[in-house]
């Protein structure tokens, strides 16, 4: 006779590691590819210009906004929570891809891509260290749930540091306030 204590009868959780291990691969393959996309992005843009023939894809505005690029890889983070971002003084474009990030990242004066390390922290991680090398007009900031003053610290130190970390959730002041320090370091 069984009682409610036989091993049996309690549900079983079955982990197919073939398939664990085929999914780790393909997120390393992705991100792989990010680096060989940015690199691209950089080596077209190098090419590109000096071409007096081209006409600028941007007009320049008599008061100028802060621009800043919200980088929603593989979440939808931003573009669900982007109302609780500060909207006087900030152009906001939301890149969901890395060729619509490349696209951005293209733009010749000083701007801000915030992360969401929450989503994907390895790519976020190699994002970051190649935006400082290849873009030093484009400033990052990494948004986090769990990101002290600590961690962040040890973190800036480090190849993929960003120049600002903003603790979850969004007040629109605070996120206001670490926009405009990142865009004037």
């Amino acid at each position: 006779m069984s009682g409610p204590d036989d091993e049996d009868d309690k549900p079983t959780v079955v982990l197919d590691l073939n398939a664990l291990k085929k999914q780790k691969l393909k997120q390393e393959e992705e991100l792989a590819n990010i680096a060989q996309e940015l690199e691209f992005a950089v080596s077209n843009q190098d090419s590109s210009s000096g071409s007096s023939l081209e006409t600028p894809e941007i007009q320049v505005e008599t008061h100028k906004k802060m621009r800043v690029i919200l980088f929603d890889f593989q979440s939808q983070f931003f573009e669900t929570s982007l109302n609780q971002f500060p909207q006087t003084g900030f152009e906001f474009h939301i890149a969901k891809t890395l060729p619509e990030l490349n696209k951005l990242l293209a733009f010749k004066e000083t701007q801000i891509i915030v992360f969401n390390y929450d989503a994907n922290p390895k790519a976020v991680g190699q994002l970051c260290a190649q935006i400082k090398v290849k873009f030093p007009l484009s400033k990052t900031i990494i948004i986090a749930k769990n990101i002290s003053p600590e961690k962040a610290k040890i973190h800036a130190q480090s190849p993929a540091g960003a120049k600002g970390y903003y603790q979850l959730p969004i007040v629109k002041e605070k996120m206001e306030k670490e926009l405009v320090r990142v865009f004037n370091s």
